[in-house]
Order: structure tokens, then C-alpha cells, then sequence
């Protein structure tokens, strides 16, 4: 199976090192990261130009790209006849988000975005484990992450953001929180700007209630400095309770054999004892395997777009 990731600097190089038994082709056009990404991946031919890869032939295109460009080489891509996986979030607006869902319809192909949370270990084990009623009703779930945000890049202008820091880093965590708690009847919260460097806001706070009666606390901030070690997700039910255990966590960098997002699942007081794998390698394989079976992809498109609309709908709050 031959696979075309565009964008091979940071998280490209994540994306990378996911990929297992494919041939790799990369869309790339500064020397410093082709040299390097040569060196560390068996790569079969370099592009300097998107349109040019994509006239050959791939069953997987992995775009890597800021957000603003995901609708139109997504569609280009799909165009061409492969499949096509796109980094969060999906889009910026929900009629692109939706276009692309068509898109793939229309030309057969399947379609999914990257998102590593969905696929990590433990929030996995903790859906599983709220509908087996594990710790009975749950009233409440709490879903967080702070740091400061000290980068340049394209990341620091809204328009190619489609707003700031929630749409970008936010969205992992309301994936999260959608999932544990499911569909959400009212939000209540302000996106701001607390102090980084970002265009678009840094700092979000939310409280979510779900259709099932429970409330969710939702914060998400880059203008946090010198932030606390803390949970990133708690869940808490009438018979007990699931956390995250922060100490437990992996590291990010290549070259670390299992990488996961979140620390070990701590139920009832107890380690869970959740296998771990790493959730790059499992995003990315999952996905192929759906191609190569012709299965339903392992994160439906229009989870996504759920995700993306709950960053849209606190952004109009």
C-alpha cells in the first residue's frame, strides 16, 4: 500500500513513525526537513508540489497541513481516487467539514481525521467501562488542560486557525468529553484571550449538560503559566469514579516505542491495568486496515464534525 504524507515537519514526523509495512512518499519543500526525514524513514520519492504527488498514484494521502487548507486538498485528493486522512480539526466551518463527508461519498473513497485522543488506550477503556455501568450513573465529568503556548508558526494567525487555541488543541479534549458524556443539550462558557502569543483566544472555559442529565467542566487554556500537574479527564458516577493518573504518562518524541496520550486509568481507586499501544500507529494503521477490508473507518468523519461544532458553538458563546 502506498501512503503520501504532505507536511513532514513536527507533527508530520509523528505521523511518520505511525506508519508500518507501506510504501512512504512525501510532499515537502524545505531541504532541512527533507534531508532529515530521508535519514530517519525508508522514504520512496519526495515532492515539492501537492498537485504533482497526487497525479500518481496513492491509496492514502495524509494531510499534515494548516487548517484552512484541509476542504480543498482533501477534496483534491479524494479526486484523484485515494483516501484521505486529514489532522484535526476537520475543517473550519461545518459546510467544509460536510462538503468533505460528501466528497468522499461521491468519489468512494473513505475518509477520516487523525486524532490521536480517540484512539488512546485509556479513553477507550473508560467508555467501555461507563457503559458497563462500572461506577453507576454518572453526575459529573471533568475534562482539562493548561499550558502556555511560546511557539510562531502558522499557529499564531487565526484566519489560517479558524480561531485559536480551542480549535486546535481544545478539540482533543472535547473529543474526549463527547465521548465519555454523549450528546450535549445546552453549553454555557467564553472563549478569551488570556495573554499568549495567538491572534485567536487562548482560554476557554465551558459547562456542557448532556442529553443523559449529567454536567460537564470543560477548560482549556494556552495563557497558563507555570501550570499544575492535573487529571486531564475525571469521571464521576454515583458508585464510583475514573481518573486519569498523570504521573503515568508517555513521551511524544520519535522514537519512544509505545506513545500514548493519557497516563494509566485509575477505577475505583484502583489501576485499571489498560494494555497500551501506541496511538499513532493505531490511527493510522486502523485506518488502512478499513481500506484494505473495505470497513468502516475507525473514527467515523462525522464524530469530527460533532467535535467541531461544540468548538463553534462555545465560540459564538
Amino acid at each position: 500500500m502506498k501512503i503520501l504524507v504532505v507536511g513532514a515537519n513536527n507533527f508530520g514526523q509523528k505521523h511518520l513513525s505511525g506508519i508500518k509495512g507501506m510504501e512512504i512518499s512525501i510532499v515537502e519543500r524545505k531541504p532541512e526537513v527533507i534531508e532529515k526525514t530521508v535519514e530517519k524513514f525508508k522514504i520512496e520519492n519526495v515532492y515539492s508540489s501537492f498537485e504533482d504527488a497526487i497525479k500518481d498514484r496513492f491509496e492514502i494521502v495524509d494531510l499534515v497541513v494548516p487548517h484552512y487548507l484541509h476542504k480543498e486538498m482533501a477534496i483534491k485528493a479524494m479526486e484523484a481516487g485515494s483516501n484521505v486522512l486529514v489532522e484535526k480539526p476537520i475543517a473550519t466551518t461545518l459546510d467544509d467539514g460536510e462538503a468533505m463527508i460528501r466528497a468522499s461519498k461521491d468519489y468512494g473513497v473513505k475518509f477520516m481525521v487523525t486524532d490521536q485522543y480517540f484512539f488512546d488506550p485509556s479513553v477507550r477503556a473508560a467508555v467501555k467501562f461507563i457503559r458497563e455501568n462500572r461506577i453507576g450513573r454518572i453526575n459529573t465529568i471533568i475534562v482539562r488542560d493548561q499550558r502556555f503556548f511560546e511557539h510562531g508558526g502558522w499557529r499564531t494567525d487565526k484566519d489560517q486557525m479558524g480561531g485559536g487555541a480551542l480549535i486546535d488543541g481544545g478539540i482533543h479534549f472535547l473529543d474526549t468529553l463527547l465521548n465519555f458524556g454523549g450528546n450535549y443539550e445546552s453549553i454555557h462558557g467564553k472563549s478569551i484571550h488570556g495573554g499568549s502569543i495567538l491572534n485567536g483566544e487562548d482560554n476557554t472555559a465551558a459547562l456542557f449538560k448532556f442529553e443523559n442529565g449529567t454536567y460537564g467542566l470543560f477548560f482549556y487554556s494556552w495563557s497558563y503559566r507555570n501550570p499544575p500537574e492535573l487529571p486531564a479527564f475525571e469521571i464521576i458516577g454515583e458508585k464510583g469514579s475514573i481518573y486519569e493518573d498523570v504521573k503515568s504518562r508517555t513521551s511524544w518524541e520519535v522514537g519512544t516505542p509505545v506513545r500514548t496520550v493519557y497516563g494509566d486509568l485509575i477505577v475505583n481507586g484502583e489501576n485499571a491495568n489498560v494494555k497500551k499501544y501506541d496511538v499513532y500507529t493505531a490511527e493510522i494503521m486502523e485506518f488502512a486496515d478499513s481500506v484494505k477490508n473495505n470497513t468502516e473507518v475507525p473514527f467515523p468523519p462525522e464524530l469530527a464534525l460533532r467535535d467541531l461544532k461544540a468548538v463553534l458553538d462555545i465560540y459564538k458563546l
